[in-house]
């Protein structure tokens, strides 16, 4: 998408929001709402702009504002419009929604942290692009404490699965399986300095970090197509034996890569540096999760 393309993209879905009848989205709360575009349309990649796309928005209230609208439309109400082309869906969520989420990148999880920071922003009066920037600047600065949490974690889903096999337990063999593909995706995309995306586009956003990643979503194919559990066995072995090598050429010599194992608390833990050493480091504008969750 040039910017061409994402200037008319804004423009329209702007004039879509703003043009919203009031029984659909009050007007008193438009100019208040920052409306984020997510989906592969924000990301802007082909299939965001095929026949089958839509307009994946999220319309982000302020706290007390959010309150008085859930009143009145209910904690279930989205904007579902078949009519329009493209189709929009619109989630209605508070700030607080939105801290909760991407806050867990505290326990590891990288998702809404990849989601806000590769979205287009329509407009934005409660700087929600701030704080998504806070949180990525929080991921940068732990890159080897996120790789080496999501490592561990496909380590031991890894054995789930082959120990699974060898004992011939189908099912959970097959989801652990599952389970260690995603995490080594994920291992994959921290190791080249990226948060990940949700499941759909996992594979594709791994494909698009060089023909190491390539190859590795090759191997993660061939491996949840085996068609026995001895082959399960084997295929994992091949997706381990790139990723760890990949792992290696990154952080040589860790021990959490050879001895794993003492690594995992069930989840593994995770010991990120405090704000004020990413502030000193990186940037003047830095504000703490406490006052994120005020």
């Amino acid at each position: 998408m040039n910017n061409t393309e994402l200037l008319n993209l804004k423009k329209n879905i702007s004039n879509y929001f703003l043009n919203l009848p009031e029984n659909v989205f009050p007007n008193e709360l438009k100019t208040k709402t920052t409306v984020f575009l997510s989906g592969s349309t924000g990301w802007g990649i082909t299939e965001g702009f095929d026949s089958k796309a839509d307009w994946d928005l999220h319309l982000i209230l302020d706290n007390a504002d959010y309150n008085r609208f859930e009143k009145q439309f209910g904690s279930d109400y989205v904007i579902d419009d078949q009519k329009n082309d493209p189709i929009v869906f619109g989630q209605i969520r508070s700030k607080k929604w939105f801290e909760d989420r991407i806050s867990k990148l505290s326990q590891g999880d990288c998702l809404y942290t990849w989601i806000y920071n590769n979205g287009v922003y329509i407009q934005d009066p409660l700087l929600i692009e701030n704080i998504a920037k806070h949180y990525k600047m929080v991921f940068d600065s732990n890159l080897e404490e996120f790789a080496r949490y999501h490592y561990v974690t496909f380590a031991v889903r890894k054995l789930d699965a082959t120990s699974s096999a060898k004992r011939g337990i189908e099912i959970g063999s097959r989801v652990s399986n599952i389970e260690m593909v995603k995490a080594g995706l994920q291992t994959f995309s921290i190791l080249n300095g990226k948060p990940y995306p949700y499941n759909k586009w996992l594979a594709k956003h791994i494909s698009m970090l060089g023909e190491t990643g390539k190859q590795l979503v090759e191997l993660a194919e061939r491996d949840l197509q085996s068609s026995s559990l001895e082959d399960i066995v084997i295929n994992s072995k091949a997706f381990k034996a790139l990723l760890e090598t990949e792992t290696e050429k990154k952080y040589p010599g860790k021990r959490w890569i050879s001895e794993w194992w003492k690594y995992n608390q069930n989840p593994p833990e995770m010991n990120l540096i405090s704000p004020k050493q990413v502030e000193k480091k990186n940037t003047k504008f830095f504000p703490n999760n406490q006052e994120h969750m005020r």
